[in-house]
């Protein structure tokens, strides 16, 4: 509270005088020397009214008012202070010997403005140049102390334009000591901001050097419910300059917020939504930069560590950094139950919150031993965060997954809704495992390469899975399909080889889909084992969370028999059966297009014996007959004219 000692410091002599003089002298000359006195010293023009006189007891002292001290020019009000009332106490023996000691001060219902300039410019500073600047020089309180300050029942009002905040205080009570006002001082305050109490506790190691602003110990505690802020090292109250180690306690939301005068983003689970912990080594410049070193960010009941620079911007603050962290949580994350998905509970409607985005631009990169990401588990991750205006981007440069490895990057971008996308590369991942998170069926065994490329956009999972698009590609070496014996149906066309210990080894298995508003469109799969081969087509929607694909799989061969199967239904429990009917329709269609092809070859013999046609290479019976007809007229009309011409 540099202000308020720097008003009491300029404020003793006037008082001594006052104390002094006013036996001696009329009250209205009393009160004009000190204001002259008060001008001189700080720059500031002070009014002090009539009602002046001095205490005997219970104290020596002085009580004057009402005071007003005056704001620069430049200040958004008149007043620094007013006040209905200020008393002094003085101890009587020391000022035998010229020093000031107050045994107390109190000052009755003040209305305080301070404001800070965009330039730096503070009200509170005082000095020969009207306060439009910090004081220099040693403090004009050398040798006051005080034994207890006190305010009561204050009004506080901050402007600071630097950052566009403005803060009201009402109910403000401030208790002070300083024995020396060189040395150790301390102060505590309470007080309201918009209904929440808050506090405020301080102490420094020499008060004359602070106030003077110079760099100085201090230590601070501030609460506001349940969220604490300490800060202990070095500070200049001038220069906004500090050094020292920080801790704080954030996880006080609607306590914050009334301070604040406005909501916080909202974080998800995981990052901030119940509890927000910070313990560090902090300097911050006079140009606003905040440098953490030695940082210890507890967010829910993840842990990260690191260092990092949050810099001033033009329209928002940017953060570098780098942080290591045993397991991360990211957004959307399932942690439900086992932790497995259930494949038909749908996916989240819930909507996703990104609006933190926007808060800061940011350079990061990170460590973790383990991250959930959606419903995907990644061990040890090497990662690069860029956001800016709101738009992440995340560039894997290692991440361990399911016994294999991710690559690529993805994009979070919440400038105007949300939409995601990415271009992936896995590889060697166990695909078990990776499609129970996905999908919440186990039925694909074997390890894969996948390549994904994709964006979507919505508020919620559920939302930007059904817009979903892009490409996927999945290469697989050895490997098995439970709840299906693909021979054992083929050789016995036995629709029951399925379920329970049922099961399908191949060598090699692969696949392309077209992703278009969730839906995943295929047509090339292709199976290769040692007793059979299989294709396939059908679809995968995403976002519906279901498949209809037909499965075609052929015994023996390309001269062995191929029998069809259908796989539809949801991806967790699909109904798995032998299509007789779509096979019974092929089987149709081929006798009909053999029926088609010999109808074609007799009418084609009959044309060339009755009519004399024959078909070129490449040219159906209709052409043809026209062109043998176009032969038959131009030979006819070359005959007619050829009589005409001889005469015959």
């Amino acid at each position: 509270m540099r202000w308020l000692m720097r008003i009491v410091s300029s404020l003793l002599v006037l008082v001594l005088l006052l104390a002094l003089m006013v036996f001696l002298m009329p009250k209205d000359r009393i009160a004009r020397l000190a204001e002259t006195e008060f001008a001189r010293t700080t720059g500031r023009v002070i009014e002090i009214g009539n009602q002046i006189r001095p205490t005997i007891w219970p104290v020596l002292g002085v009580t004057a008012g009402p005071v007003r001290i005056a704001n620069p020019d430049w200040a958004a009000g008149p007043d620094l202070l007013h006040a209905d009332r200020i008393a002094i106490g003085l101890e009587l023996g020391p000022l035998f010997d010229g020093q000031i000691r107050m045994t107390e001060v109190e000052i009755d219902k003040p209305e305080l403005l301070l404001e800070r300039r965009k330039d730096g410019r503070t009200t509170w500073a005082m000095g020969g140049s009207g306060g439009s600047g910090p004081a220099s020089g040693a403090s004009s309180g050398a040798g006051m102390t005080l034994g207890r300050g006190t305010i009561r029942d204050g009004r506080l009002r901050f402007i600071d334009r630097q950052s566009g905040t403005e803060i009201e205080m009402t109910d403000v009570n401030i208790d002070a000591a300083i024995p020396d006002f060189d040395g150790p001082a301390r102060i505590d305050l309470r007080g309201l901001v918009r209904g929440q109490p808050v506090t405020l506790n301080a102490s420094v190691e020499a008060l004359g050097p602070l106030l003077a602003g110079e760099l100085g110990a201090i230590e601070l505690q501030a609460g506001a419910g349940k969220a604490a802020f300490g800060f202990k090292g070095k500070a200049s109250l001038a220069r906004a300059e500090a050094e020292g180690h920080l801790t704080a306690d954030l996880g006080d939301r609607p306590a914050l917020e009334a301070v604040l005068g406005r909501p916080l983003p909202d974080l998800p689970e995981g990052l901030g939504a119940r509890a927000i912990g910070l313990s560090a080594d902090l300097t911050r410049t006079a140009k606003g930069a905040l440098h953490l070193r030695k940082a210890e960010i507890a967010l829910d009941d993840t842990v990260i560590t690191g260092e990092a620079d949050l810099l001033p911007g033009t329209d928002r603050p940017r953060l570098q950094g780098r942080f290591t962290t045993e397991r991360l949580t990211l957004p959307g994350s399932t942690t439900q139950g086992d932790g497995k998905n259930t494949g038909d509970a749908g996916w989240s409607t819930t909507p996703i919150d990104v609006s933190g985005l926007s808060a800061l631009d940011a350079e990061i990169t990170l460590s973790a031993g383990a991250i959930a990401a959606g419903p995907l588990k990644l061990g040890q991750t090497q990662a690069g965060v860029t956001l800016d205006r709101a738009r992440a981007v995340v560039k894997l440069t290692e991440a361990a997954a399911y016994s294999g490895g991710i690559t690529g990057q993805f994009v979070l971008n919440g400038r105007q809704g949300l939409s995601v996308g990415g271009d992936l590369s896995l590889k060697e991942l166990n695909l078990q495992p990776l499609l129970q998170d996905l999908t919440g069926t186990d039925r694909l065994l074997g390890r894969g390469n996948v390549k994904l490329s994709f964006l979507g956009s919505g508020a919620s999972v559920d939302a930007i899975l059904r817009s979903l698009s892009g490409d996927i590609a999945v290469k697989m070496g050895k490997g098995e399909i439970l709840g299906l014996d693909i021979v054992g149906m083929l050789r016995t066309m036995d629709p029951g080889y399925v379920g329970e210990g049922k099961r399908t080894i191949f060598d090699t298995a692969g696949m392309t889909a077209k992703i278009t508003n969730g839906i995943a469109v295929s047509d090339d799969l292709n199976i290769a084992a040692n007793l059979f081969t299989a294709g396939g087509a059908g679809q995968i929607d995403l976002g519906a969370r279901s498949l209809d694909y037909r499965l075609l799989p052929r015994l023996g061969g390309d001269d062995g028999v191929e029998i069809p199967v259908l796989i539809k239904g949801p991806w967790a429990s699909p109904k798995i059966r032998l299509d007789l009917e779509w096979l019974t329709q092929k089987r149709l269609d081929a006798e009909k297009a053999r029926a088609e092809e010999r109808a074609k070859a007799r009418l084609e013999e009959l044309a060339k014996d009755k009519l004399g046609v024959t078909p070129q290479e490449g040219e159906s019976l209709e052409t043809a007959a026209k062109r043998r007809a176009q032969e038959a007229l131009e030979a006819e009309t070359g005959r007619i004219l050829d009589k005409i011409l001889n005469g015959n």
